[in-house]
């Protein structure tokens, strides 16, 4: 009995010290400091400016992309960083642009807007083309336009319907929406969930058209090819077309804001054949088909790690303003916060920042390849050309690495220059206590709005998909998704200094508890390959919403 009894207080005392082992006492003295650092000391918007006024576009593998890798370690080791270096990934192609320009010249003269599609050639001097509408969206439909399209310019997009404009330009979210973000989404797949099986197939039908039109313009000595901004207001989303060798659209390739393309287009309906005049400066970067991920650590007294990071590469409309050098920025200024004021953790605090974001979380996918875990590549050999979100499956089973089970969490800041004002747990549901906790210490700068809930699209996926606690903040969109989001306006101008800093203190304030708390954070269970019978069920759900969408289609033309 007096065993039993001794069992008994053993047990008590252990439940009591769990919350203290998952949640050391922060020193309210750093706490302190972080603050004082970061809101009178700051350098967030130095970062920034250089990376955006000085850099300019950072376009994955492109010269200044490079430029950009360069800098950022060498600010690092100026902090004082240790163990700063760069890591290599095959890419493909870099490409860069001088300048572009367009101007109509039949029926009359203006100036058009026009910037080219990253990884499209350079026209080598100035072209006057016939512009005309190009309407083939299989690979039968191609042949209509046999031997009609040498020497012309060639329009891929529909033109757009404009309507009134209801949206708000810039917006914070308010205490009702975020009040609605602490639901769960019971509906909602898992954040490790495969893509659906119709989602795949559709990806890889308009591959397989994409490229059949391409050597189809190709073959027919087509001078150019248009396309369409998907917001109009005259904001140009301007994005790139392949990256990899032997892959790459084979003419100069220019986006326009709707306005000018549906100009064009109205022309074209009415039995106008516009003409342009169009010059492409731009090349391809072929010395080096590896892109580089770049690192800096303030290393720990023990061998587990926590890291944060941004992606450093963006679109080459703008200077990549708030996608992402100001998540570049922030994340960089957390981390001279932490060895600015001296903090010695028991876990090493490593900075990462990615190339290749765009293009697919392509960075960030090879540095969790490279440390911590691994999947199988297709056995297809066809399969295993495709981009990763073009596989089948995103491979079984996952090879963990011993750097896996040391390895305590990643925050990752990627939408915008918006204030912090909670986290995605991606379902990992045990993390909500450590999280409202390191939250709390910074109550009168963010809600702290915890939910359990899924976001996506940002490389915190890169560690969420092999069992690693990887998450993303919830941000104030301000207008990073109404105006901003891959267009030419993309700058520093609509980074705010304010939200910058805040967001920076609250970064390396919750950096600082996950550093120097006595456990790693809580996990979720490994993902795991769907059994046959999921497999299954998936399918049938695939196969029912494809049959959904056929029977609308034909029920739309039986009532016409």
């Amino acid at each position: 009995m007096l065993k039993l009894k001794k069992l008994h207080q053993a047990l008590a005392m252990t439940a009591l010290l769990v919350p203290t082992l998952l949640s050391a006492k922060p020193d309210p003295e750093v706490i302190n400091a972080i603050r004082d650092q970061g809101f009178n000391h700051s350098q967030v918007m130095q970062t920034l400016q250089h990376l955006t006024d000085k850099i300019g576009p950072r376009l994955t593998n492109s010269p200044k992309m490079r430029e950009a890798s360069l800098w950022t370690m060498e600010r690092m080791k100026g902090w004082g960083l240790s163990n700063v270096h760069q890591e290599a990934f095959e890419f493909g192609r870099g490409w860069s642009y001088d300048k572009a320009s367009m101007d109509l010249s039949f029926p009359r003269k203006t100036s058009l807007h026009a910037i080219p599609l990253a990884w499209t050639p350079g026209t080598n001097g100035l072209v006057e083309a016939e512009v005309v509408m190009f309407d083939a969206v299989t690979e039968a439909e191609l042949a209509k336009y046999k031997g009609k399209l040498k020497g012309k310019v060639v329009m891929l997009n529909e033109p757009m319907d404009t309507e009134e404009p209801r949206r708000e330009t810039s917006k914070r979210y308010s205490a009702a929406e975020l009040a609605e973000m602490r639901s769960f989404n019971i509906k909602a797949p898992a954040s490790d969930a495969q893509t659906p099986p119709d989602s795949i197939e559709a990806r890889r039908k308009f591959s397989r058209f994409s490229e059949a039109r391409d050597t189809f313009l190709k073959g027919e000595g087509v001078a150019g090819a248009l396309f369409r901004s998907s917001w109009d207001g005259g904001l140009v989303r301007v994005m790139g077309q392949n990256h990899r060798v032997g892959k790459t659209f084979p003419v100069p390739g220019l986006m326009l804001p709707v306005e000018h393309y549906n100009l064009l287009a109205r022309m074209i309906e009415n039995g106008i054949a516009p003409k342009i005049n169009f010059n492409v400066e731009a090349r391809f970067h072929d010395e080096d088909v590896n892109a580089h991920n770049t690192l800096g650590e303030i290393p720990g007294s023990g061998p587990e790690l926590v890291m944060l990071g941004a992606h450093l590469d963006s679109w080459h409309g703008a200077t990549g303003g708030v996608d992402n050098a100001a998540g570049v920025a922030i994340t960089m200024e957390a981390i001279r916060i932490l060895k600015a004021v001296g903090v010695q953790p028991k876990r090493t605090v490593r900075l990462g920042l990615w190339a290749g974001e765009e293009q697919g979380l392509i960075g960030s996918a090879a540095y969790v390849d490279q440390h911590f875990a691994s999947r199988p590549k297709p056995a297809d050999p066809k399969e295993r050309l495709e981009p990763r979100w073009m596989w089948s499956s995103p491979g079984w089973p996952i090879t963990v690495k011993p750097a896996h089970e040391k390895f305590s969490l990643y925050f990752n800041v990627d939408n915008g220059s918006g204030k912090l004002r909670g986290i995605y747990t991606q379902g990992n549901s045990a993390a909500r206590a450590p999280f409202a906790d390191w939250f709390g210490q910074v109550a009168d700068l963010s809600d702290g709005v915890i939910t359990n809930n899924n976001t996506g699209s940002t490389d915190h996926v890169s560690f969420d998909q092999v069992g690693l606690p990887g998450f993303q903040f919830i941000q104030d969109p301000l207008d990073y998704f109404t105006r901003l989001h891959h267009t030419h306006v993309d700058s520093y101008d609509h980074a705010l200094p304010d939200d910058m800093k805040q967001a920076a203190v609250v970064l390396a304030t919750l950096v600082y508890n996950a550093a120097t708390a006595d456990a790693r954070l809580p996990r979720k269970p490994m993902p795991t390959e769907p059994t046959a019978e999921e497999k299954q069920q998936e399918k049938q759900k695939a196969d029912k919403r494809v049959r959904s969408k056929d029977r609308k289609a034909l029920g739309e033309l039986s009532s016409r």
